[in-house]
């Protein structure tokens, strides 16, 4: 899982302390006098903070702690297929406006220039697919050869990688479709 909800996106500090709501006990506390949490006040609605930065004293929702980790990715790569049906490669580059689709079998890749608002709508997309939280391997034991995949979240950091060997996320053909409605070709 990629998306740490209790690092602030502010300042970076692991610091952090879950925002607690309701009638506070003793506990409650000495846990808020030591940082490890922070009392929130009886009042609380869908856009009340989640998470306290003990450094910088931000406050956020788990909403923008996903959209926070979601801004952290400056592109994406992705292939799959298998030996003998050739695989498909796809980049995109979201800084640069630019993908890249290749097909293993044809000898030209195939180059778009991306809109802002097709960026914007692939990663609003991505984010419906829970990409970040996709376990980092999937594998079917029982099969020797097939299909297999790979994808890899670009961020300035740390790039995340993805991958499976006949066995895939519960998200698979809507990413497949994702991919496929960005480039306008095929992709599976």
């Amino acid at each position: 899982m990629a998306i740490t909800y209790k690092k602030c996106f502010t300042c970076g500090s692991l610091d952090v302390a879950k925002i607690v709501y309701g009638s506070p006990t003793v506990e409650a506390f000495k846990e808020q006098e030591e940082g490890k949490i922070k009392l929130g006040g009886c009042m609380i609605s869908e856009e009340s903070p989640q998470y306290h930065c003990n450094e910088c004293e931000t406050e956020w929702t788990v909403d923008e702690a996903i959209d926070a980790a979601y801004n952290e990715i400056v592109g994406l790569r992705a292939s799959v297929g298998g030996f003998f049906g050739g695989y498909y490669d796809v980049t995109i580059h979201f800084q640069a406006k630019l993908l890249v689709w290749k097909y293993s079998l044809e000898s030209e890749p195939i180059e778009k220039e991306l809109s802002e608002a097709s960026i914007k709508h692939f990663i609003d997309r991505l984010k419906r697919l829970e990409l970040l939280n996709w376990k980092s391997r999937y594998e079917d034991p029982n099969v020797l050869d097939g299909t297999q995949w790979k994808v890899e979240i670009i961020r300035e950091k740390r790039n995340l990688r993805r991958s499976g060997s006949n066995k895939f996320p519960d998200e698979w053909k809507s990413f497949c479709a994702l991919i496929q409605e960005i480039t306008g070709l095929t992709f599976e």
